[in-house]
């Protein structure tokens, strides 16, 4: 019944976050364009350099998602899921080197809990992620939206980036894996400002 529940709950919020994100395809320009009479004048008028927009704007993203999650899952059990999954692992992954074909068949229980277990933590992590949708999609319309119009900065704004062993790149370009410049930017500058809030809040 548990198991049950939770898939439940799991497939109805990867729905909401399949429908969100088809919709911000079609509503991307219009966003972006919306979003600009926000943040446009960051670039524009402020002549804020954007590798420090991007840097501010990843603070606020990587701030809102960490509170949000703090809010909604339990730490507690997220730890405790962790323990039990790495304990389990060990101990399978020793039965298999032993061939011993008996622990393996006791230990097939055990592993339908820990993956239940493992679920409602993933259930837990998915419950806010509308909520976190709604503030990082239109920040990323604007930023697609500002790229594409790169030719209108004012010419006192750089529209390349320097990067340690690719040099100097524009901010449209790609680099790593296709990804443009400002993107790989944005996700270094989150993975590193999320990470210290997370343990700040002890996450």
């Amino acid at each position: 019944m548990a198991k049950q529940s939770t898939t439940s709950v799991m497939t109805r919020l990867l729905l909401v976050y399949l429908v969100m994100t088809v919709a911000y395809a079609f509503l991307r320009n219009p966003v972006g364009q919306a979003m600009n009479y926000v943040l446009g004048g960051l670039i524009t008028t402020l002549h804020v350099p954007l590798f420090i927009t991007i840097l501010l704007l990843s603070v606020i993203t990587g701030s809102y998602s960490s509170l949000l999650l703090n809010r909604f899952v339990d730490q507690d059990q997220v730890k405790q899921s962790q323990a039990k999954m790495r304990e389990f692992q060990k101990v399978y992954r020793e039965a298999q080197l032993a061939g011993d074909q008996g622990k393996l068949k006791k230990l097939e229980k055990e592993r339908a809990e820990v993956m239940e277990l493992s679920m409602d933590v993933q259930a837990q992590t998915m419950r806010p992620m509308p909520y976190i949708l709604i503030i990082s999609l239109p920040l990323f319309g604007w930023l697609s939206y500002t790229m594409a119009n790169v030719g209108s900065w004012p010419t006192s704004v750089p529209t390349t980036m320097t990067f340690p062993h690719f040099g100097t790149l524009a901010y449209t370009q790609g680099v790593i894996w296709t990804f443009p410049v400002w993107l790989v930017w944005y996700l270094v500058c989150s993975l590193v400002f999320t990470q210290v809030i997370r343990k700040t809040l002890g996450m």
